[in-house]
């Protein structure tokens, strides 16, 4: 019988990214951005965590379902409940449905984590920075 390691008090639990980065796994996508959003820090290729089952807040990252594709907007409440076009920067009105009620079909989850990878360098270019 000998001594416990002194080290025993600092020894740590593996980390899972499942457990820091998902809370609800059935409402879970996970998407890859096809074209960078420096300014949200969005590089081409960066994994992007989709959470369907949340509520936006004010602006908070959304993939949006429109015109049979997805697309990354910005969702804000003030004056009025509105999406920012992230190429242009331009307000645009939240789909509505046939009846005249918002389209909860037409966001398709908020966006809760963006992975980059970080070997790319394609922040150096970039004016914003």
């Amino acid at each position: 019988m000998g001594f416990p390691s002194p080290a025993a008090d600092f020894a740590e639990t593996r980390i899972s990214l499942d457990e820091k980065l998902i809370s609800k796994p059935a409402a879970t996508y996970f998407m890859r951005a096809s074209c960078s959003h420096f300014r949200e820090g969005v590089l081409k290729g960066a994994l992007l965590v989709v959470d369907a089952s949340l509520s936006p807040c004010d602006g908070s990252l959304l993939i949006c379902a429109m015109e049979g594709e997805f697309r990354m907007k910005r969702y804000r409440k003030h004056p009025r409940p509105h999406l920012v076009n992230l190429e242009n920067g331009r307000r645009e009105e939240i789909p509505v449905d046939d009846d005249g009620y918002n389209a909860s079909n037409a966001v398709f989850g908020v966006i809760t984590y963006i992975i980059n990878d970080a070997r790319t360098g394609e922040f150096d270019d970039c004016p914003v920075i």
